[in-house]
């Protein structure tokens, strides 16, 4: 098509130039992310707990012609956080795009979950992303030219959860902030989303999904009968950075095959 008979500049997912931050970007959901972002453009830098598979990952990057870089970072230390944006900063220059997408979840009943498991889970899911995002809206302010935060939450945020409750209180609480977020620093042109997946089959979770007992009960209560995909994820992640979503800030998606719907997950 004729660049110049189109009536106007036409949205773009293209991200060349701008510099991503992925939390947990090694595995499942944050993999798929870190590999659409990178595919479209951008510069990406990888973060786990273990600096080889960060290390691992940028290679993939590398090597399929885009460019990475992978830090080390425990997200519930807010030092570690601030050592992240800092060496950000110093290898491409700017941070135009942060992610928050590190977290765990443990399954256990209301009366028998322990203090320090409800800090490990409120920490890795919900400090990561308050001080998170504050550390790179921070910088964000400082560039001057905007950038955009999402945090992945959850469908567990939105409807109440069996053996699970932890976990979905740090991904309502995540909500929330996003929303505050959104409010405080869209001054500043920093746009701040979030993503809820509903149940997205990835290697930790193959096994469970593809349990047939499982799997049968719980497409029951999908509308379009299946499991999400982490390409589906990655895809709306590329959509939030891009220029294709420069209106949007302060929502919750909710990527569930229609399972909150009913009520019935």
């Amino acid at each position: 098509m004729n660049a110049e008979k189109v009536p106007f500049k036409m949205p773009s997912f293209d991200l060349t130039g701008k510099v991503a931050i992925v939390t947990g970007g090694t595995k499942g959901l944050g993999y798929g992310i870190v590999m659409a972002l990178a595919y479209h453009g951008a510069k990406v830098v990888i973060t786990s707990r273990h600096q080889d598979d960060c290390d691992a990952v940028a290679g993939e990057v590398i090597e399929m012609g885009g460019e990475a870089y992978g830090i080390k970072t425990d997200v519930q230390n807010i030092s570690e956080i601030q050592n992240l944006i800092d060496k950000t900063v110093e290898k491409y220059g700017t941070v135009d795009i942060m992610i928050n997408n590190a977290g765990v979840a443990i399954t256990k009943r209301l009366t028998d979950m322990t203090e320090e498991e409800y800090y490990r889970v409120m920490d890795s899911n919900l400090k990561s992303v308050y001080f998170g995002s504050q550390i790179a809206a921070k910088q964000m302010i400082a560039q001057g030219h905007g950038g955009k935060i999402i945090n992945m939450c959850s469908i567990g945020g939105v409807k109440g959860n069996n053996q699970l409750s932890t976990y979905g209180a740090s991904k309502a609480g995540a909500i929330n902030l996003t929303k505050s977020m959104a409010w405080e620093w869209g001054r500043y042109g920093i746009s701040v989303n979030a993503i809820c997946p509903g149940y997205v089959r990835t290697a930790l979770n193959a096994a469970q999904l593809d349990d047939p007992a499982f799997k049968d009960k719980k497409l029951k209560g999908i509308p379009l009968r299946r499991f999400g995909t982490v390409e589906e994820i990655a895809a709306l992640a590329l959509f939030l950075a891009s220029d294709c979503c420069n209106m949007l800030t302060g929502e919750y998606i909710v990527a569930d095959m229609g399972a909150t719907l009913g009520g019935n997950v």
